[in-house]
Protein backbone atom coordinates (compact mmCIF):
# COMPACT_ATOMS: atom_id res chain seq x y z
CA UNK A 1 0.00 0.00 0.00
CA UNK A 2 1.17 3.79 -0.88
CA UNK A 3 1.45 6.34 1.68
CA UNK A 4 -1.42 8.14 -0.21
CA UNK A 5 -3.75 4.72 -0.01
CA UNK A 6 -2.67 4.44 3.45
CA UNK A 7 -3.49 8.13 4.34
CA UNK A 8 -6.69 7.93 2.33
CA UNK A 9 -7.57 4.29 4.72
CA UNK A 10 -7.52 5.37 8.00
CA UNK A 11 -11.03 5.89 9.94
CA UNK A 12 -11.64 9.08 11.72
CA UNK A 13 -13.82 6.82 13.82
CA UNK A 14 -11.16 4.85 14.97
CA UNK A 15 -9.96 7.75 16.59
CA UNK A 16 -12.70 8.91 18.65
CA UNK A 17 -11.29 7.37 21.90
CA UNK A 18 -7.99 8.22 21.39
CA UNK A 19 -5.46 10.83 22.59
CA UNK A 20 -3.40 11.23 19.63
CA UNK A 21 0.22 12.11 21.56
CA UNK A 22 2.78 14.91 19.62
CA UNK A 23 5.16 12.19 18.13
CA UNK A 24 2.22 10.20 16.89
CA UNK A 25 1.40 13.60 14.79
CA UNK A 26 4.98 14.24 13.97
CA UNK A 27 5.00 10.81 12.44
CA UNK A 28 2.03 11.59 10.15
CA UNK A 29 3.72 14.55 9.05
CA UNK A 30 7.03 12.75 8.22
CA UNK A 31 5.37 9.97 6.44
CA UNK A 32 3.30 12.42 4.28
CA UNK A 33 6.62 14.50 3.40
CA UNK A 34 5.26 17.21 5.38
CA UNK A 35 7.73 18.32 7.99
CA UNK A 36 11.63 19.45 7.43
CA UNK A 37 14.38 20.37 10.09
CA UNK A 38 18.00 21.71 9.13
CA UNK A 39 20.49 18.94 9.52
CA UNK A 40 23.08 21.89 10.88
CA UNK A 41 25.52 21.50 7.74
CA UNK A 42 26.10 25.24 6.81
CA UNK A 43 26.16 23.93 3.42
CA UNK A 44 22.65 22.48 3.16
CA UNK A 45 19.75 24.68 2.18
CA UNK A 46 17.48 26.45 4.94
CA UNK A 47 13.54 28.16 4.56
CA UNK A 48 12.73 30.94 3.95
CA UNK A 49 9.26 32.16 5.71
CA UNK A 50 6.16 33.74 4.26
CA UNK A 51 7.21 36.35 6.69
CA UNK A 52 10.79 36.76 4.83
CA UNK A 53 12.52 35.21 7.69
CA UNK A 54 14.67 32.17 7.87
CA UNK A 55 14.06 29.45 9.45
CA UNK A 56 15.48 26.18 10.61
CA UNK A 57 12.77 24.36 10.09
CA UNK A 58 8.74 23.77 8.18
CA UNK A 59 6.36 22.25 8.76
CA UNK A 60 3.76 21.95 5.59
CA UNK A 61 0.24 21.26 7.08
CA UNK A 62 -1.71 21.44 3.51
CA UNK A 63 0.20 18.11 2.85
CA UNK A 64 -1.55 16.34 5.81
CA UNK A 65 -4.86 18.32 5.59
CA UNK A 66 -5.45 17.68 2.11
CA UNK A 67 -6.33 14.19 3.18
CA UNK A 68 -10.12 15.32 4.20
CA UNK A 69 -9.99 12.25 6.90
CA UNK A 70 -7.15 13.37 8.50
CA UNK A 71 -8.53 16.84 8.37
CA UNK A 72 -11.33 15.49 10.59
CA UNK A 73 -9.11 13.59 13.03
CA UNK A 74 -7.29 15.91 13.91
CA UNK A 75 -9.86 18.67 14.04
CA UNK A 76 -11.41 16.64 16.81
CA UNK A 77 -8.27 16.24 18.41
CA UNK A 78 -8.14 19.66 19.08
CA UNK A 79 -11.49 20.20 19.87
CA UNK A 80 -11.04 17.84 23.13
CA UNK A 81 -7.87 19.36 23.73
CA UNK A 82 -9.60 22.59 23.73
CA UNK A 83 -12.54 21.32 26.06
CA UNK A 84 -9.69 20.26 28.39
CA UNK A 85 -7.72 23.28 28.65
CA UNK A 86 -7.46 24.60 31.80
CA UNK A 87 -8.47 27.86 31.01
CA UNK A 88 -11.37 26.82 29.16
CA UNK A 89 -12.62 24.72 31.82
CA UNK A 90 -12.58 27.42 34.38
CA UNK A 91 -15.06 29.97 32.09
CA UNK A 92 -16.77 27.21 30.24
CA UNK A 93 -17.71 28.95 27.64
CA UNK A 94 -20.45 28.07 25.18
CA UNK A 95 -18.17 28.31 21.69
CA UNK A 96 -20.91 30.36 19.14
CA UNK A 97 -18.71 30.48 16.01
CA UNK A 98 -15.10 28.95 14.63
CA UNK A 99 -13.16 31.81 13.54
CA UNK A 100 -9.59 31.05 10.83
CA UNK A 101 -7.64 32.78 8.76
CA UNK A 102 -7.45 32.29 4.44
CA UNK A 103 -6.37 29.91 3.07
CA UNK A 104 -4.60 27.14 4.77
CA UNK A 105 -6.56 27.43 8.05
CA UNK A 106 -10.43 26.80 6.42
CA UNK A 107 -10.32 23.56 6.12
CA UNK A 108 -9.41 22.66 9.94
CA UNK A 109 -11.41 25.46 11.54
CA UNK A 110 -14.49 24.35 9.25
CA UNK A 111 -13.98 20.40 10.84
CA UNK A 112 -12.94 22.27 14.51
CA UNK A 113 -16.32 23.70 14.20
CA UNK A 114 -18.40 20.40 13.57
CA UNK A 115 -16.70 18.99 16.14
CA UNK A 116 -17.68 22.04 18.36
CA UNK A 117 -21.07 22.36 17.23
CA UNK A 118 -20.37 25.87 16.29
CA UNK A 119 -21.19 27.81 13.52
CA UNK A 120 -17.42 28.78 11.39
CA UNK A 121 -16.69 31.87 9.58
CA UNK A 122 -13.06 33.02 7.89
CA UNK A 123 -11.21 36.34 7.08
CA UNK A 124 -9.63 37.15 3.95
CA UNK A 125 -6.75 38.73 2.73
CA UNK A 126 -7.15 41.97 1.47
CA UNK A 127 -6.41 42.61 -2.50
CA UNK A 128 -5.28 45.73 -1.58
CA UNK A 129 -2.54 44.80 0.61
CA UNK A 130 0.96 44.44 -1.19
CA UNK A 131 2.01 42.00 1.59
CA UNK A 132 -1.08 40.22 1.60
CA UNK A 133 -0.67 40.55 5.57
CA UNK A 134 -3.94 42.37 5.66
CA UNK A 135 -7.35 39.96 6.36
CA UNK A 136 -10.23 41.73 5.95
CA UNK A 137 -14.12 40.29 7.60
CA UNK A 138 -16.64 40.56 4.64
CA UNK A 139 -18.70 37.59 3.80
CA UNK A 140 -20.48 36.99 7.20
CA UNK A 141 -22.62 38.75 10.68
CA UNK A 142 -21.83 37.32 13.98
CA UNK A 143 -24.67 38.51 16.42
CA UNK A 144 -23.74 40.64 19.51
CA UNK A 145 -21.92 39.12 21.91
CA UNK A 146 -20.97 35.56 20.48
CA UNK A 147 -18.54 34.07 21.64
CA UNK A 148 -15.44 33.21 19.20
CA UNK A 149 -12.64 30.34 19.14
CA UNK A 150 -10.21 31.17 16.93
CA UNK A 151 -7.97 28.74 14.89
CA UNK A 152 -5.12 28.33 12.89
CA UNK A 153 -3.20 25.61 11.34
CA UNK A 154 0.13 26.57 12.48
CA UNK A 155 1.14 29.85 14.75
CA UNK A 156 4.74 30.98 14.29
CA UNK A 157 4.08 34.48 15.86
CA UNK A 158 0.90 35.99 16.94
CA UNK A 159 1.17 38.16 13.72
CA UNK A 160 -1.88 36.59 12.13
CA UNK A 161 -3.96 35.54 14.91
CA UNK A 162 -4.04 39.26 15.96
CA UNK A 163 -4.96 40.45 12.56
CA UNK A 164 -7.67 38.49 12.19
CA UNK A 165 -9.08 39.63 15.52
CA UNK A 166 -8.89 43.33 14.34
CA UNK A 167 -10.18 42.43 11.36
CA UNK A 168 -13.31 40.55 12.53
CA UNK A 169 -14.12 43.28 14.89
CA UNK A 170 -13.63 46.37 12.69
CA UNK A 171 -15.69 44.23 10.21
CA UNK A 172 -18.53 42.76 12.09
CA UNK A 173 -21.23 45.25 12.80
CA UNK A 174 -21.67 43.82 16.09
CA UNK A 175 -19.97 43.44 19.59
CA UNK A 176 -18.06 40.00 19.99
CA UNK A 177 -16.19 38.22 22.30
CA UNK A 178 -12.74 36.28 21.59
CA UNK A 179 -11.78 33.76 23.72
CA UNK A 180 -8.97 34.00 25.82
CA UNK A 181 -7.05 31.04 23.70
CA UNK A 182 -6.30 30.08 19.80
CA UNK A 183 -6.37 26.58 18.86
CA UNK A 184 -3.40 25.09 16.27
CA UNK A 185 -2.17 22.01 15.00
CA UNK A 186 1.40 22.87 14.97
CA UNK A 187 2.83 25.68 17.23
CA UNK A 188 6.54 26.75 16.56
CA UNK A 189 7.48 30.11 17.74
CA UNK A 190 11.12 30.89 17.42
CA UNK A 191 11.36 30.15 21.90
CA UNK A 192 9.69 28.75 24.70
CA UNK A 193 7.85 29.44 26.57
CA UNK A 194 6.26 32.50 24.91
CA UNK A 195 3.61 35.30 26.06
CA UNK A 196 1.19 36.76 23.68
CA UNK A 197 -0.27 39.26 25.81
CA UNK A 198 -2.52 36.72 28.34
CA UNK A 199 -3.71 34.84 25.36
CA UNK A 200 -2.97 31.34 25.44
CA UNK A 201 -1.85 28.50 22.91
CA UNK A 202 -3.93 25.36 22.71
CA UNK A 203 -1.91 23.23 20.10
CA UNK A 204 -1.83 19.30 19.21
CA UNK A 205 1.84 19.91 18.24
CA UNK A 206 4.48 22.78 20.04
CA UNK A 207 8.25 22.83 18.91
CA UNK A 208 10.76 25.48 19.73
CA UNK A 209 12.20 26.71 15.97
CA UNK A 210 14.06 29.49 14.94
CA UNK A 211 12.99 32.71 12.64
CA UNK A 212 15.20 35.26 12.20
CA UNK A 213 15.87 38.37 9.86
CA UNK A 214 17.75 37.56 7.19
CA UNK A 215 20.51 39.75 8.34
CA UNK A 216 20.74 38.36 11.47
CA UNK A 217 20.77 34.69 9.67
CA UNK A 218 23.68 32.86 10.40
CA UNK A 219 23.11 29.85 8.10
CA UNK A 220 22.95 32.78 5.61
CA UNK A 221 26.26 33.81 6.94
CA UNK A 222 27.53 30.77 6.26
CA UNK A 223 26.81 30.73 2.54
CA UNK A 224 23.50 28.61 3.00
CA UNK A 225 20.84 29.12 0.28
CA UNK A 226 17.25 29.93 1.44
CA UNK A 227 14.24 28.36 -0.63
CA UNK A 228 10.70 28.94 0.21
CA UNK A 229 9.46 25.47 1.07
CA UNK A 230 6.66 25.36 -0.73
CA UNK A 231 7.72 26.07 -4.29
CA UNK A 232 10.84 24.67 -3.66
CA UNK A 233 10.92 21.83 -1.02
CA UNK A 234 12.83 19.43 -3.19
CA UNK A 235 15.77 21.60 -3.51
CA UNK A 236 15.30 21.83 0.46
CA UNK A 237 15.18 18.71 1.66
CA UNK A 238 17.24 17.11 -1.03
CA UNK A 239 14.15 14.77 -2.11
CA UNK A 240 14.11 14.01 -5.75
Amino acid sequence: MGIREWALSINPEDYDSIVLSPEEILQWFGDLDAAWMHDGDPKNPHAELTSGKCSNGFFDCMRVLCYPNLCEILARQLAKRFSEDKIVAVVKPKVDWVVSSSYAAITFGHEVAKALGAKFGFTEKDPTDPKKQKQVWQRFTIPKDSNIFQVEELITTSGTFHEVRRAVKEGNSEPVNFLPVVGTLIHRPPELPVDYDGTTVVSLVERQIWAVDQKDCSLCAAGSPRYRPKTHWKELTGKA
